[in-house]
């Protein structure tokens, strides 16, 4: 006995062997309509940066008491723009501050210095190893702007990323000093490191990232009040008082702040620190050029007046940038020292070096900066040979003796807490974490909007396909498909989450490579966070989807299948975080996905009964398959003890012999046999397989007592995976450098 396919693709679900073009030119349709919306869209629709900004302000901005002269001059911190300019007219020219042009030893004794001798920086490459830095020697004082150039390939980053403790990957060797004594664990979250790239929170105001930076950096010791007092000088500053309520905004498009106000937030996140030296990676690199004559004489201001250790790469500056600095460190490709020393008044200094040593003269109207690079670029003199056997040079190495034993006689300001690693503990740290976090997910309407959407979308979906379900045999295998969709639902929540993790781990790369926050806190801040969010969306699929789509009523049921979908929430989110966490973008987390997804569907037991299963799989993708357990749980937490009666057409009919009733003929076998007949009095009998859900959950290898044991081992999934977030958390490199 056998049934043709077609006949049973006709009858079953409507299929046609003979619509077989038909459904390929519909097919064929659809491609062409989804590729003509693509191209309209793409034609017509505008994403991303337009050339413009705009400013968007917070609803209800803070208040903010009006700064006053006393405050002003409570404190040796950051000055306002108006008391630095006064203050300025007030101090001698750094020209008249010693003898040699620079800070006098009492400036020095009360700044900070930081000097650094014979670097040497190597990384691993195919074949081998690579020096990048070879044997470089220099110091910075307070009341001081040092210049970091070169050519491109020169190593000007890299040796920036060097002394400031940045680097990850290599070897680095050398004596780097600060005070004259070795860096303290704190050293990068007490020194200020502006970065080129400027990488922000971007649904946060610009006073509530200075306030995050300020809080976390600032010792414990410092009041929340004296803190935020700091942070309102350093945007008076930077001349930010105007958009100090505005959303700092994402550069690829056009709501937020400009370009330039970004690169002043860089330079100022790090201000609200009290950094005792402040390295700058290129601050007036992707601005104007009137921009970054601002950029400039800012930095100018906070040496001159505040007594700030500046050293700053730059690339080209014009004449009027480069007549700001007072020193300048040059480097050649290869990682060289060419010079380290004085510029002078008008680049006198550095021009006569040059000359001195074979340059061609420099023209009356050339930029210094050009002149330096053309030369030690396009002559054949061997600069770096003439400088190792130079008399600079060795006045480099005196002044570094000098500068140190002069601080190690000075009182140290490094005390116990100042060079803690962290200036807070992990709870406080998570609790700054967790409310920033919060509060961007809270203004991020886009991705809440898109996560609620979903679930209600799908909720919709499902229970209009699966409207009020019966307790008949075929609409059995219909709840089990509805579990399941509702499933496969939220295992879509992996692609949703996994784009905002990266956000949140570009930051988290920048942060705490000041030693903001660490690992754990950004592992557990992220989690929480995110599930907060998750289990509101879970909630709006629950409320819509649930007791319309007929499921089981009783209260116990309906709230264990709640938690348990909040939970199935849960974990999708945290393994779609843990795929993100060692994946090192969203295209390769995303070509990941299918690989995790595909066998948690496909063994959940819904799909392929567990009998049908080979033995070999049944432990690799079933057992061990957190579907598996969430389908198991939530389809006998409803048709447990559920009477199941059939529709005429689910009857296996037959006919009891002759002066027998259905009773008589099948009553003992029915008694054993799952399932009931109806008519036991007749002769006519009908078979329904089956009387209770359970009956038909037993053929799944599912049954209702293994219900808080697969709650448990739910848990378990859900802790492994926030597990494997932190773990990853810990373990991957964000910051290769």
């Amino acid at each position: 006995l056998y049934v043709l396919g077609r006949d049973y693709l006709a009858d079953g679900y409507g299929i046609y062997v003979n619509s077989q073009w038909r459904y390929f030119l519909g097919l064929l349709g659809y491609l062409l309509v989804y590729t003509l919306l693509i191209a309209l869209v793409m034609e017509f629709v505008e994403f991303g940066n337009t050339g413009y900004t705009i400013n968007v302000y917070k609803r209800y901005p803070p208040h903010v008491p009006v700064a006053t002269e006393s405050d002003e001059s409570e404190s040796s911190s950051i000055l306002s723009e108006e008391d630095a300019a006064a203050a300025a007219e007030k101090s001698p020219p750094i020209s008249e501050l010693s003898e040699t042009g620079g800070p006098t030893d009492a400036q020095i004794a009360a700044g900070t210095t930081f000097t650094w001798h014979n670097v040497n920086y190597t990384v691993p490459v195919a074949g081998g190893r690579r020096q990048l830095l070879h044997d470089i020697s220099g110091y910075v004082k307070p009341h001081q702007m040092t210049a970091l150039m070169g050519s491109s390939g020169a190593g000007k980053t890299t040796l920036l990323d060097a002394l400031s403790q940045r680097k990850t990957i290599g070897k680095l060797e050398g004596e780097m000093l600060m005070n004259g004594a070795p860096q303290p664990a704190s050293f990068r979250r007490i020194t200020g490191y502006a970065e080129q790239q400027d990488v922000h929170a971007p649904l946060v105001t610009v006073r509530e990232l200075l306030r995050f930076s300020a809080r976390l950096r600032q010792p414990r010791s410092v009041s929340t009040a004296e803190t935020e007092k700091d942070v309102e000088r350093v945007i008076r500053l930077l001349e930010l008082t105007d958009i100090a309520d505005c959303l700092v905004g994402d550069p690829e498009s056009s709501d937020g702040i400009s370009l330039f106000a970004r690169k002043l937030l860089t330079i100022g996140s790090e201000l609200v620190a009290k950094p005792k030296v402040c390295f700058l990676d290129e601050p007036t690199s992707s601005v104007d050029s009137s921009s970054a004559v601002k950029i400039v004489q800012i930095l100018r201001r906070l040496a001159s007046v505040e007594g700030q250790t500046i050293l700053c790469t730059i690339h080209q500056p014009s004449s009027a940038i480069f007549n700001e600095f007072d020193r300048l460190l040059l480097l050649v490709r290869g990682g060289h020292v060419v010079y380290h020393g004085d510029i002078g008044d008008d680049a006198h200094t550095l021009i006569n070096y040059f000359e001195r040593n074979g340059a061609p003269k420099c023209p009356p109207t050339a930029n210094p900066a050009e002149y330096i690079l053309d030369v030690v670029g396009g002559t054949n003199i061997d600069w770096p040979q003439i400088w190792s056997e130079s008399k600079e040079r060795q006045d480099v190495i005196t002044e570094i003796d000098r500068v140190n034993t002069l601080k190690s006689e000075a009182e140290s300001d490094i005390t116990d807490v100042s060079s803690r690693e962290y200036a807070h503990d992990v709870p406080f740290q998570i609790q700054h974490l967790i409310l920033r976090m919060y509060l961007m997910q809270w203004r991020n309407l886009q991705y809440n909007g898109t996560q609620v959407a979903l679930q209600a979308f799908a909720a919709l979906f499902i229970l209009f396909t699966f409207y009020r379900v019966s307790n008949s045999v075929t609409d059995l295998q219909n709840q089990v498909f509805a579990v399941l969709q509702s499933l496969l639902v939220s295992i879509l929540v992996i692609n949703t989450t996994q784009p905002e993790y990266f956000r949140q781990r570009e930051l988290y790369a920048r942060e705490s490579s000041t030693n903001q926050y660490g690992w754990l806190s950004f592992g557990v801040s992220v989690v929480l966070v995110e599930w907060i969010f998750m289990a509101v969306a879970s909630t709006v699929y629950f409320a819509i989807f649930y007791w319309v789509a007929g499921l089981n009523a009783d209260g116990n049921r309906a709230g264990f299948f709640y938690i348990m979908y909040v939970m199935l929430g849960l974990f999708a989110m945290t393994l779609g975080q843990a795929i993100a966490a060692f994946s090192p973008n969203d295209l390769i987390a995303s070509m990941l996905n299918p690989v995790f997804v595909t066998p948690l569907a496909v063994g959940s037991g819904a799909f392929i009964p567990y009998s049908k299963i080979p033995l070999l799989l049944q432990k690799v993708i079933y057992n061990a398959n957190p579907l598996r357990y969430f389908m198991e749980v939530l389809v006998v937490n409803q048709l447990h003890d559920v009477q199941i009666r059939c529709r005429p057409k689910e009857f296996y009919q037959f006919t009891s012999p002759a002066g027998m009733s259905c009773g008589d003929y099948a009553g003992d076998w029915i008694q054993s046999a799952p399932g009931y007949i109806d008519g036991l009095d007749g002769s006519n009998c009908r078979y329904c397989p089956y009387s209770v859900g359970d009956q038909y959950t037993s053929t799944l290898n599912w049954f209702f007592v293994h219900r808080w044991r697969n709650f448990c081992i739910v848990l378990g999934f859900v802790m492994f995976s926030v597990f494997l977030v932190l773990f990853m958390c810990r373990f991957y490199k964000v910051n290769k450098r």
